[in-house]
């Protein structure tokens, strides 16, 4: 049991060894993005009311007040981000006709609890979140750390990592499970009426070192969520981006697998919750100090 935990969380990669010149480029690829997302997120609430136009988006799930919406076919222009100048990097395949998901509404919570939840820099963090967001993740890893959280910038990471989606056991010898290589990226911006939000971002990346596997297919994604306090205890939330398993898998599929797995947003607070837990289980433990002092 050990040994199957530890395979869990381990690179099925050689060392992916970033140059300066390449871990440079990727922090600004993060800045790009972030910037791009709070600007699209202004437009939402201070043009747009935070009105979704019926006429683009399709109403597809709700959970508690968060609701996902999927971009009309007619809409669809080239996802977001996959065609930068980090080309050589990003993912080859074809973005042209890839539906866009929305995912809007509120979470119970505190602003800093919430960027907490998703802040997820390192293995540790990531086995937490892992637990407690229960998804379809079957293996993953952190393939490096870019930036790490400090006491002056607690919210600010930039890491690559891989994750591989499993499938349930009795389809898996027919649909093979899928994988991804990404940057994630997660900081604090301001917006242009001075109001704070958190920002997070998920951009498919390749390298040399990450070729595909023989036993996954490689799969695409491009998000970036936004999270403002909006009123006490109150988050608002905002995602867009797209999905996309990849293996001939139809658009109407891909659309509810990814209008449905965004959902997944409204876990972040009590995933903070779980995280600051274990930590102090961890604090009492390494000090031997028992749990009532």
């Amino acid at each position: 049991m050990e040994w199957k935990a530890s395979k869990r969380f381990t690179s099925p990669f050689g060392p992916l060894n970033l140059s300066p010149q390449a871990t440079s480029e990727l922090e600004a690829l993060s800045e790009v993005f972030m910037t791009d997302s709070v600007r699209t997120y202004e437009r939402f609430l201070l043009d747009e009311n935070r009105q979704v136009d019926g006429e683009r988006w399709k109403f597809m799930y709700e959970k508690d007040d968060v609701r996902s919406y999927a971009e009309h076919a007619k809409f669809s222009l080239p996802a977001p981000g996959v065609e930068a100048s980090h080309r050589s990097r990003s993912h080859s395949s074809s973005t042209s006709d890839l539906p866009i998901v929305l995912v809007t509404g509120t979470i119970e919570g505190d602003l800093d609890d919430t960027i907490y939840g998703f802040v997820c820099p390192t293995l540790d963090m990531m086995r937490i979140k892992t637990s407690y967001i229960q998804d379809t993740m079957y293996r993953a890893c952190v393939l490096a750390s870019l930036i790490y959280p400090t006491v002056e910038d607690p919210f600010r990471s930039v890491s690559i990592k891989w994750i591989e989606k499993g499938q349930p056991l009795h389809v898996r010898a027919v649909i093979k499970n899928r994988d991804f290589v990404y940057m994630e990226a997660t900081g604090v911006r301001y917006l242009r009426n001075g109001e704070r939000v958190g920002c997070q971002l998920v951009h498919s990346v390749q390298f040399p070192e990450t070729p595909t596997r023989n036993s996954a297919i490689r799969g695409n994604m491009s998000m970036s969520a936004i999270y403002r306090q909006r009123d006490n205890n109150v988050v608002d939330v905002f995602l867009k981006g797209f999905l996309n398993p990849a293996g001939g898998l139809t658009r109407s599929i891909i659309t509810r697998s990814a209008a449905k797995a965004l959902l997944s947003v409204s876990k972040n607070v009590h995933c903070a919750q779980m995280k600051k837990l274990a930590w102090s289980q961890y604090f009492f433990t390494r000090n031997g100090i028992g749990a009532y002092g």
